[in-house]
């Protein structure tokens, strides 16, 4: 099964990057999105990096006047969807196309990373590393995830099916954000049967 999800996982991002948008829709009945965007009320400052930005749904909704946003995205696929989606919207954000494990910016430039629904690369303790390195003091990574919150066997099973994770996904992150001397913390939002589990993960401020 685990197989399978990598494969339909690598085509979405890359040959299949037209369905990703609608797949995410379909998965999530329709609350992908608002998912997506329980990031918002955790971000700070006024520099701010998305890591792995998919098809640019949340890019445009981040900046404003008084914030530099930069994305970046390792799949080309993913870049010219996003390329395209703020041509119609006369949006411009930069971009750049590259891995979190390797990320080509300064040492203190964002107050903010921000990464909804990473990749396995989340669980890379190289990850972290660039994020605190990137951070600013006092800074914070706002990875978006997902959390059942409700029991019931039928339920479960399509959580785990939809949703699939390994059982000590929780555990790495944890220890991933913890080698990089980031402090964390978690938070439950909204409301529903499945809900968005905010991890934030915080730089140690200077002095």
């Amino acid at each position: 099964m685990r197989s399978i999800y990598r494969l339909l996982y690598r085509l979405l991002y890359n040959e299949m990057a037209w369905a990703y948008d609608t797949v995410s829709w379909a998965v999530s009945l329709g609350r992908w999105d608002s998912w997506r965007r329980a990031a918002l009320p955790f971000v700070r400052g006024n520099s701010i990096l998305e890591v792995g930005f998919g098809t640019g749904q949340l890019l445009p909704v981040l900046q404003n006047e008084a914030c530099r946003v930069v994305g970046i995205e390792p799949s080309a696929a993913m870049q010219r969807m996003t390329s395209a989606r703020l041509r119609r919207q006369a949006k411009s954000v930069p971009r750049v196309q590259g891995t979190a494990q390797r990320l080509p910016f300064a040492d203190a430039s964002f107050d903010t990373i921000v990464s909804a629904f990473p990749a396995p690369y989340i669980l890379d303790p190289r990850t972290h590393q660039e994020f605190a390195r990137c951070l600013r003091p006092a800074g914070r990574a706002v990875v978006v995830e997902l959390v059942l919150a409700e029991s019931g066997l039928l339920l479960k099973l399509f959580y785990h099916l939809v949703f699939p994770s390994a059982p000590d996904t929780r555990q790495r992150l944890d220890e991933a954000a913890r080698s990089a001397g980031l402090s964390r913390e978690t938070h439950v939002v909204g409301d529903g049967s499945v809900r968005p589990l905010i991890i934030v993960a915080e730089k140690r401020g200077s002095g």
